[in-house]
């Protein structure tokens, strides 16, 4: 894979020159690995910005929103975000164009390096979508899809986590990352420390939460990190408020921990053998025992007896309290 940092100017030049009509290059060339005198080579010669037919956009790289996927037909509802860009665009016009490159899979096919959000507006509008078509390898594509996040200030901040995890899963390379998304290597840590503690499930429940930043998200990872919160139950506290947007989907469940840390409070917990401990609260009893080391033994015989053990018991607790 080429360094990233390489092309870097020559990647800004092309997402600069979203905003502008730029002149023909005869040395622009398509996709390294198409072959001249395809569609696609002589659409990428033109330059300029020009008018695709987004039925022949597809699908590129790490997925970086939460809610929307470009496939090729989108017959559903579309988000509630591209029915309002779609609104924009039919008042206004587009206004800043999409990036594309030629498919080495499908002759007279490109893909979306930036601008999933427009094309499907545009598709949703049954319009054409306005692009720039330009060659880029791999590594140039992923730096201009981080940059022109970075740049337009549009993803959330849990959307950054998923996107930086995304990237990582196509075995790009930490450092890859980080420039892809303008960010440090501490600030990578972060993302990949709430990606790996924060169930994809949950995360995907709550949405992209465009109002909270890292404090929220950070908070919700520790309590997972700590097991203050369980993932059934909150999949089932969500499923409550379908109605509710992202932001408040995610207060919800923080409200949860707060729960969580007061019930704890009121909890006694004791220890009458090494390894087993009782938790005694006001709306329940619990018992957890460690099943590791000198104690899985024990652990293993009171697994096979403890329905006997509570048969007995409650048959003792009935002969000393016959009024019940």
């Amino acid at each position: 894979m080429m360094a990233m940092g390489k092309n870097k100017t020559g990647i800004m030049a092309a997402i600069s020159a979203a905003s502008e009509a730029p002149k023909s290059n005869p040395s622009d060339r398509a996709h390294r690995a198409l072959p001249k005198g395809t569609i696609g080579s002589v659409r990428a010669g033109l330059g300029g910005i020009q008018e695709i037919d987004t039925s022949l956009v597809l699908a590129w790289g790490p997925k970086d929103r939460l809610g929307i996927e470009l496939t090729a037909v989108n017959n559903a509802e579309p988000h509630e975000s591209i029915q309002v860009l779609a609104e924009s665009i039919a008042e206004a016009g587009q206004q800043v164009p999409v990036l594309l490159r030629p498919s080495k899979e499908q002759d007279g096919h490109f893909e979306v390096i930036y601008g999933q959000r427009r094309i499907l507006a545009c598709r949703h509008l049954g319009v054409p979508v306005k692009a720039l078509i330009r060659t880029l390898d791999d590594s140039d594509a992923l730096m201009a899809k981080g940059l022109e996040n970075a740049g337009r200030a549009e993803l959330s901040y849990y959307e950054r986590v998923r996107f930086a995890q995304a990237i990582l899963e196509q075995e790009y390379s930490r450092a890859d990352v980080c420039q892809a998304l303008a960010i440090s290597k501490n600030t990578l840590s972060q993302l990949e420390r709430i990606n790996r503690m924060v169930p994809i499930a949950v995360g995907e429940a709550i949405g992209a939460a465009p109002g909270a930043g890292r404090p929220k998200w950070t908070a919700l990872a520790t309590a997972f990190e700590n097991d203050r919160l369980n993932e059934e139950h909150i999949l089932r506290v969500l499923s409550n408020h379908a109605n509710a947007d992202s932001d408040e989907r995610l207060e919800i469940v923080l409200r949860e921990v707060g729960k969580r840390g007061k019930q704890e409070r009121n909890t006694e917990t004791r220890t009458p053998v090494p390894g087993v401990s009782i938790k005694s609260g006001k709306t329940g009893l619990a018992v957890s025992i460690k099943r590791a080391g000198e104690n899985k033994k024990f652990a293993n015989w009171l697994d096979q007896n403890l329905d006997q053990l509570i048969r007995d018991s409650f048959e003792r607790f009935q002969s000393e309290n016959p009024e019940g």
